[in-house]
């Protein structure tokens, strides 16, 4: 029952945390090669494999968490992660208070140096701010009560539609842990319902969206969303725009000539062999390293939580 998942964290209460304040006093983890770290949960784009590109540290490794009484959100204008054929401004991931719901994410131990470098990409303090939550994360086969930190928005009053490949990110991130997600619930600042998205498979999405799945695969993953930018930048100049079935098109980019190196040309060619989409899209989050576990089904929350039918 929800209630059931109310009792896994506890009061699970936010305590706001600014810049240096929040540096110093964030959710402590213990000590990793005598270096204090920190648990961060990740519940928009900031999967392990996306931190690893940020962060350089290929050492990194996730769990399974959740935050009860918080749900996602989104809100905008961000332009980071604007990768639609249009360019249209979008939204990006939040949390908000929403009683009887829960955040599902990845919890990750970082060090201090590295949430100060996590603090450019997220442009702490203007367009994110620490915060510490109470959360429950899986690990050992149980949940166990942690206090993690985690980004959030400074200003969530203005609604936009995530970007396709912001919501392929996001799904990434939250499908490592938790299997069966399958459907993100877009919700505004005030926690109402906008609309839902599902992956409609890789060969059906647009060029930015397919270009996210293929840096974020990579044994180094892509620095994102700035490597999206480039690449298609790359692509637009040789004539490749639209959905990612231009890139069959070109000869010269699917042989690694021009854009794409060849290890990048094998993961989009293993992509758009790839079947099906929403409930059926393949699931290689199993063999990813990054994982260091994921929820078993009879463990996960309701589906009600997840946004699912």
């Amino acid at each position: 029952s929800r209630q059931a998942l109310r009792e896994c964290v506890g009061d699970a209460a936010l305590f706001p945390l600014h810049g240096s304040a929040a540096m110093a006093t964030a959710a402590e983890g213990a000590p990793a090669g005598g270096e204090r770290v920190f648990p961060t949960f990740g519940f928009g784009s900031n999967s392990v494999r996306q931190l690893r590109g940020r962060l350089e540290d290929p050492s990194l490794r996730g769990f399974p968490a959740r935050v009860c009484d918080y749900v996602l959100a989104f809100a905008g204008p961000n332009r980071t992660w604007a990768h639609n054929e249009d360019g249209a401004e979008g939204g990006v991931a939040t949390l908000v208070p929403l009683e009887g719901e829960v955040a599902l994410g990845t919890v990750v131990d970082l060090t201090q140096a590295q949430l100060s470098t996590l603090d450019g990409f997220e442009g702490v303090p203007w367009v994110y701010n620490r915060g510490k939550y109470r959360a429950a994360v899986w690990q050992g086969g149980e949940w166990q009560d942690t206090d993690v930190v985690a980004y959030v928005k400074t200003d969530a009053s203005s609604f936009f539609p995530p970007s396709e490949a912001y919501c392929c990110a996001v799904l990434r991130n939250l499908r490592g842990s938790f299997p069966s997600m399958h459907t993100l619930v877009l919700r505004d600042g005030l926690g109402q319902v906008r609309g839902t998205w599902t992956h409609p498979g890789f060969s059906h999405l647009g060029l930015g969206a397919f270009l996210f799945e293929v840096g974020i695969r990579k044994p180094s993953p892509w620095r994102l969303p700035q490597r999206i930018g480039e690449v298609l930048r790359e692509l637009t100049g040789v004539g490749v725009t639209g959905c990612a079935q231009a890139l069959l098109e070109h000869v010269a980019v699917m042989s690694g000539e021009m854009a794409l190196d060849l290890d990048e040309v094998a993961i989009a060619r293993r992509l758009f062999a790839a079947c099906g989409a929403g409930r059926e899209l393949p699931d290689d989050c199993g063999l990813d390293d990054a994982q260091a576990e994921r929820v078993p089904p009879e463990d996960e929350v309701p589906p009600v939580v997840l946004g699912v039918e």
